[in-house]
């Protein structure tokens, strides 16, 4: 079986799917043969056996499929895939997975807003407090994203992945939460 990825919430098994020349994916096995109704990897699409494939795509298990047809580097199965870098059919089924999963909830994003919102308002008329809020905000930010570093860690969260969240490379990620995270 090809590479799979899988996300921190087990809902979403990626791979990379081949795309055939009219741009459909080729179809599953079917029952009763070698894998029983299972996909075939990308790379056994090479026009020996059965149809070529001309380039490959993000999928995931949860049904999404990425829109970009990737090219194939025929010998390299890595830069084909992106997981290594990043990039191709790996990046786009990353970006799936943050959109799906790693949004911050509805109820969240309208406390945001608000709390953004009041402190605004309270620059306009009461500038001090507003200063106070703003220092109360700014002094509580860290305890709660070191409870999150410590929870994504517990959950086996990868530092890179919580490094890119942040906004910063993984060593200063680690250099930051790493001590009491691990």
């Amino acid at each position: 079986m090809d590479m799979e990825w899988v996300d921190e919430t087990g809902r979403h098994t990626g791979y990379v799917a081949a795309v055939l020349a009219d741009g459909a994916e080729p179809a599953r096995v079917a029952a009763g043969a070698d894998d029983s109704g299972r996909r075939k990897p990308w790379w056994s699409y090479n026009g020996a056996d059965g149809p070529r494939a001309v380039g490959v795509r993000g999928a995931c298990v949860c049904g999404w499929r990425g829109t970009e047809t990737h090219p194939i580097t025929r010998g390299d199965d890595e830069a084909t895939e992106g997981a290594a870098a990043r990039t191709g059919p790996y990046a786009d089924w990353e970006y799936h997975v943050t959109a799906t999963e790693g949004a911050i909830p509805y109820d969240v994003e309208q406390m945001l807003t608000a709390l953004r919102a009041r402190i605004e308002d309270l620059s306009r008329h009461q500038p001090v407090t507003a200063l106070r809020a703003a220092a109360r905000l700014e002094e509580s930010a860290p305890a709660h994203t070191r409870t999150a570093v410590h929870a994504a860690r517990r959950a086996l969260v990868s530092w890179d992945t919580i490094a890119r969240t942040l906004g910063e490379s993984p060593v200063t990620a680690q250099a930051r939460f790493g001590s009491d995270a691990d």
